[in-house]
């Protein structure tokens, strides 16, 4: 076996060190670019030059990975999900990892334009309180997807519980891209009453377009034959529809109690 080569083996560091043929992460002797041992490059003594272009490399690559794989996603969330879900994860960004992203971009956004915002000065303090719990209600759209693609394809081709998760996430993925889509706009102009209005009539298409999300997304995951069996993502869309309902309200609710509490 190899051993490390100690640290603090040398008195004055010097190219020369670099230029052996040495793997400097683990010891063994280097033929050729790459360490067959470790599987590291030759390492090169770092320079301002150097560092700076192997960080835009790394971050190049990882955004047009991300990039990529959110535009896949947001044509075929369903489709995406079985991939993953059948083996195919190099080919795809984990589906957390997207999730986390859009919710990032939303919730700056929705700070931006002070999308929750209120003009009421008097109860500015309840409005806040209000605000801090609301910002984390489009989330219940993914507990939505999850219980509403298992009570209706539970049984559908066996997939379980954690595989029916990647499908919610994958697909609130796009939701949340349609909410950022949606309130973009209001960067142009944010004022009071447009974002009053904004959110007035958001609330009568914006459901529509979730659940048609969840429609595609349900049958491309579940391999649906659109002409004979259609009405399956149409159930599963609707009870979407429903379970987010009753979610926001019991979740509206809960959130009227506490910050009443906290301002009694």
């Amino acid at each position: 076996m190899t051993e490390k080569p100690p640290a603090n083996d040398i008195s004055r560091i010097t190219n020369g060190f670099f230029e052996a043929a040495i793997c400097r992460n683990c010891g063994a002797p280097l033929e050729d670019k790459f360490c067959h041992a470790c599987g590291q490059k030759k390492a090169e003594r770092l320079g301002s030059s150097h560092l700076r272009e192997e960080a835009w490399e790394k971050i190049r690559w990882f955004e047009a990975d991300m990039v990529k794989s959110a535009f896949r996603v947001v044509l075929k969330p369903g489709a995406v999900a079985r991939e993953y879900v059948l083996g195919q994860r190099k080919s795809h960004t984990h589906p957390l990892k997207l999730l986390l992203a859009a919710i990032v971009v939303l919730l700056l956004l929705i700070a931006q334009v002070d999308y929750l915002g209120t003009d009421d000065a008097r109860l500015s303090k309840a409005v806040e309180l209000v605000q801090s719990w609301s910002k984390w209600s489009f989330s219940l759209g993914i507990l939505a997807v999850l219980i509403a693609s298992n009570i209706v394809f539970w049984s559908r081709q066996g997939f379980n519980f954690i595989e029916h998760l990647v499908l919610a996430t994958y697909t609130h993925f796009v939701i949340i891209v349609a909410s950022i889509v949606n309130i973009s706009p209001l960067l142009f102009d944010s004022n009071v009453q447009l974002v009053k209005s904004h959110r007035f009539y958001t609330g009568y298409y914006m459901p529509w377009i979730e659940a048609v999300i969840v429609f595609f997304a349900f049958g491309q995951f579940f391999a649906i034959d659109w002409r004979q069996q259609w009405w399956w993502p149409a159930i599963g869309a609707g009870l979407f529809y429903l379970t987010k309902e009753g979610l926001f309200y019991l979740y509206a609710r809960a959130v009227i109690r506490i910050v009443l509490a906290q301002l009694s």
